[in-house]
């Protein structure tokens, strides 16, 4: 069964359900959600690789800076414990157990939601991968809630256990902001190994135009097509950031949302760059397939135009005449040889000469 048939089959299963009823719908998991935690202040970090669900709510409600991250939204009952421990509204919960959510954010009194998607492009594969990472930010915590295990957060984790930079004197907002930033900074990687692919496919297409080129073509504009779904709608995201004033995002923050804004835009002109060079891609695919064929075919009449007097001359002492002199000649047929050997020579060379081959 595909995953759309799947996620059509969970979304059927919400039919005529009331507002707030939590159903998962996504791809079909198999892995146990497990959960990982990190206290934190400037004096030391507190960390768990698997939370059980009262470590969390005891980390949630110390007065240290909290990160909790909940590697997959398939088990229903855990995710309606979180949320009601942190006080979501069933709303909210509902959004996060929907894997299928354009990028949004919602402010609330006390916390706000914000999902956006996580990017991977792999190697030697046109299809993206993309992961929706549902975030949670009140005072003094973030929660993270991710589809699977596996994500690029290695790098904030990094900076707390080392206490490298401002992360740990800082509070849940800075910490927001590092790990949307990391997940933003993976578009620009993205984007910047697309242009280097749609380049390395111009290159094959002008140098040997096939049938699997116009299939890549295809793909990488799929693809575009993909980040253009994802990327532009975080834009509207950062600006609802920067604008809105909330008590748990603090003034100084404003700077480092309009670095991740600065990102975005530059993400989002790539992708149209790379959309545009996609459909050069195709003028220049058919160009070259056009040039192709007419060289096979240049090829083709100077070998027929070779041929017309060489098949005149062979139709004529081909006829079944009786009084046909040069029959009877004892070098006739070397002289014929030699004839069409000399006619065949002097069109070459006048085709060479004209720069026909």
């Amino acid at each position: 069964m595909g995953i759309r048939t799947k996620l059509r089959r969970n979304r059927t299963q919400k039919k005529g359900m009331p507002p707030g009823s939590l159903v998962y719908i996504g791809d079909e998991q198999t892995e146990e959600v497990t959960i990982s935690a990190i206290a934190f202040d400037s004096d030391g970090i507190d960390e768990y690789e698997n939370a059980s669900l009262d470590e969390v709510k005891t980390m949630i409600d110390s007065e240290k800076v909290t990160w909790v991250n909940v590697n997959g939204v398939h088990n229903v009952q855990l995710i309606d414990q979180i949320s009601k421990h942190v006080g979501l509204h069933p709303l909210t919960t509902e959004d996060i157990l929907n894997t299928e959510h354009r990028p949004k954010i919602d402010f609330f009194e006390d916390h706000l939601l914000a999902i956006v998607k996580m990017l991977d492009l792999p190697e030697e594969s046109p299809d993206l991968d993309d992961e929706q990472v549902s975030f949670i930010l009140m005072e003094n915590t973030v929660i993270t809630f991710q589809e699977k295990r596996g994500d690029l957060f290695d790098p904030v984790r990094l900076q707390l256990q080392e206490s490298k930079g401002r992360i740990r004197k800082s509070g849940s907002d800075f910490l927001f902001y590092s790990l949307l930033d990391v997940i933003f900074d993976q578009y620009l990687i993205i984007m910047d190994e697309m242009d280097d692919r749609i380049a390395q496919l111009e290159g094959m297409i002008m140098e040997d135009p096939d049938n699997h080129s116009l299939q890549d073509i295809n793909q990488y504009k799929n693809t575009i097509l993909q980040l253009k779904k994802t990327v532009w709608p975080v834009r509207e995201v950062v600006n609802k950031l920067i604008n809105r004033k909330v008590s748990y995002i603090k003034e100084d923050i404003s700077f480092y949302l309009q670095d991740i804004h600065d990102h975005i835009v530059q993400a989002n002109d790539m992708v149209e760059t790379s959309r545009g060079q996609l459909y050069g891609l195709l003028d220049v695919y058919y160009s070259s397939l056009s040039m192709k064929m007419n060289e096979i075919m240049k090829v083709l009449t100077i070998v027929s135009t070779i041929f017309i007097p060489l098949t005149f001359i062979a139709g004529i002492y081909g006829m079944n005449f009786n009084n046909m002199p040069e029959l009877s000649w004892e070098w006739s047929y070397p002289a014929v040889w030699i004839v069409m050997i000399i006619i065949t020579g002097v069109m070459l060379v006048y085709f060479k000469r004209k720069k026909w081959f």
